[in-house]
């Protein structure tokens, strides 16, 4: 489970944690949780999402408090995110930089519990379960 790997606080938005607190793991899509208790078993390593000593706080599971929501909100901007259905993380794995970690799904993709979507051309990994597809990796924006 998910649970064993990562801290609440870790996954969620401080808003949605101050509000749930350990409850919000049931926030989540089950697709995500179990993709992301694979990827954290096989590779191995530490999985980076929000770090308040970091400044990260909106990598995972956000709500309509956040400032990336309420700033789009506020400017009329239609704002849905795999980020507010629980169903996405962006994050970093440590010792790797993040086109490594999507070669390691690349070549790992058939193990993938559930078909996933991979952000490119960005400095860090977001994964969400998003897809819509049979196939186990869909990237975007399409290159």
């Amino acid at each position: 489970m998910m649970e064993e790997y990562f801290d609440i606080k870790e996954v969620v938005c401080p808003h949605v944690y101050d509000r749930f607190g350990e409850s919000a793991w049931r926030l989540f899509d089950p697709r995500i949780k179990e993709v992301m208790t694979w990827l954290r078993k096989k590779i191995n390593r530490r999985i980076i999402i929000n770090s308040s000593s970091l400044g990260l706080t909106q990598r995972g599971f956000r709500c309509n408090l956040c400032s990336l929501v309420k700033d789009k909100t506020y400017m009329g901007k239609l704002y849905v995110s795999p980020h507010m259905l629980a169903a996405g993380f962006d994050f970093d794995v440590a010792g790797m930089n993040a086109e490594e970690v999507r070669q390691w799904l690349e070549q790992n993709k058939e193990e993938i519990p559930f078909p996933i979507r991979l952000e490119q051309v960005v400095d860090w990994v977001h994964l969400d379960v998003l897809s819509g597809s049979k196939e186990k990796i869909i990237y975007f924006p399409q290159t």
